[in-house]
């Protein structure tokens, strides 16, 4: 018999995580406001790379937990700042599937840890 693995999800790595990377996407569009996009594929891109960091002490069903977290918050943050248009939205949803993506991809596997 194993025993379970646990679940939960580091709350602060998660929140800053999140948080930093909408702000500092933020900085970027009012450096280079002639480049919205490139703004927006930041936000994703160091989601993506917050998820990475925040979940790489995790194993099993933590770790795409704290992916979703990490890019939900992201989101989150992102929809506050921006509004809620369609643009936005769409980018926010990328936003949570790269936080995700993130946190397994690259990863040999993401199953429960056998010791």
């Amino acid at each position: 018999m194993t025993t379970p693995v646990p679940t939960r999800v580091p709350v602060l790595p998660v929140v800053a995580a999140g948080v930093a990377g909408q702000l500092a996407d933020d900085l970027l569009f009012v450096f280079l406001p002639a480049f919205p996009g490139a703004a927006a594929i930041l936000a994703i891109v160091l989601t993506a790379g917050a998820a990475r960091l925040v979940t790489a002490k995790l194993h099993g069903a933590a770790v795409p937990r704290a992916g979703l977290a990490v890019g939900a918050v992201s989101a989150g943050v992102g929809l506050l700042l921006s509004g809620l248009g369609l643009v936005s939205i769409i980018v926010a949803g990328l936003t949570v599937l790269a936080g995700v993506g993130g946190a397994i991809l690259g990863r040999p596997e993401v199953r429960p840890h056998r010791d």
